[in-house]
C-alpha cells in the first residue's frame, strides 16, 4: 500500500499549502496516519509549517497534541462530501524540496510521490495514459508516473495493455476499468442519457472525445448518450 507520507506529499504538491484538516479530507486516511505520515515528511525535510505551535504538536509529542487525540475521533470523523468534522494542529503545511544533498533520500520520494499520483489517476479514470494525465495539475514528471505505474503491474496490482484505441504509448488500467470496459461493449446501445457538471473529470469533449470542447466551468453541463458526447459524431472505439 501507499504511504500515508507518499499520499500527503502528492495531496500538497497538487494542491500546494494546507491546513490539517483539509489534509486529512483529502487523503481519507485516519488522523492518526495523517499525522505520522507528517512526522516522516518533517524528519525528512519535505515538509514545513507556518506555525510552530503546529509543528511542535506533530513533531515534539506535546502535551497539547494529546489533548487533540482525546477530542478527535481516530476512526475518521467526516461530514457529507467528504469533509473531515475534526480538528487538528494550527498552521499550514506546504511542499519543500527533498533535501539535495541525499540523493537516497530524494528518490524515495519521487517514488512515493509518484506512485501516489499513479493511484490517484487510476482511482478517477480507470484507464491512465500519457495524454490524459498530462491534463492533471500535476507537477510531477510523467516519466516517474509511468515508473511507478510499471512497478504496480510487476506487483499484479493494474494491468498493462491497449484498451483505448487511437491513442499512443502505454496504457494501464485498474482490474476492474477492464471488466467494465468489455461490459461496456458488448452492451447494445439503448439511447441512455447522463448529464454531468462540464468539471467533471469525465468531461473529455474535445480532448479524448469527439465533439466540440465543452470548457470545464462550473454552470455548464454535458450530455452523455450511450456514452458518448450528445453531439458526438462516432464513437470511439474500445480494445480489450
Amino acid at each position: 500500500t501507499i504511504g500515508a507520507a507518499g499520499e500527503i506529499a502528492a495531496l500538497l504538491r497538487s494542491r500546494g499549502a494546507l491546513f490539517f484538516d483539509e489534509i486529512v479530507s483529502g487523503t481519507r486516511r485516519l488522523v492518526t496516519d495523517v499525522e505520522q505520515g507528517l512526522r516522516e515528511l518533517i524528519a525528512g525535510g519535505w515538509v514545513a509549517s507556518d506555525g510552530f505551535q503546529g509543528l511542535r504538536e506533530i513533531a515534539g509529542g506535546s502535551r497539547s497534541r494529546e489533548r487533540h487525540r482525546r477530542r478527535a475521533p481516530r476512526g475518521g470523523n467526516y461530514l457529507r462530501g467528504g469533509m473531515f468534522a475534526g480538528g487538528g494542529p494550527p498552521g499550514r503545511w506546504s511542499l519543500v524540496r527533498a533535501p539535495e544533498h541525499d540523493p537516497n533520500l530524494a528518490d524515495e520520494y519521487e517514488d512515493e510521490v509518484a506512485e501516489a499520483t499513479a493511484h490517484a489517476l487510476l482511482a478517477r479514470y480507470g484507464v491512465v495514459f500519457r495524454d490524459l494525465a498530462v491534463r492533471e495539475s500535476f507537477t510531477i514528471p510523467w516519466r516517474y508516473v509511468l515508473r511507478a505505474l510499471r512497478r504496480l503491474e510487476a506487483r499484479g496490482v493494474i494491468r498493462g495493455g491497449r484498451f483505448v484505441i487511437g491513442v499512443a504509448g502505454e496504457q494501464y488500467a485498474l482490474p476492474d476499468a477492464v471488466t467494465l470496459l468489455r461490459d461496456v461493449r458488448r452492451k447494445p446501445h439503448d439511447g441512455t442519457r447522463i448529464t454531468v457538471s462540464a468539471v467533471d473529470p469525465v468531461n473529455l469533449t474535445g480532448v479524448l472525445l469527439p465533439g466540440d470542447r465543452v470548457p470545464a466551468q462550473r454552470g455548464r453541463t454535458v450530455t452523455f448518450v450511450d456514452g458518448l458526447p450528445e453531439t458526438a459524431p462516432a464513437p470511439v472505439a474500445v480494445g480489450d
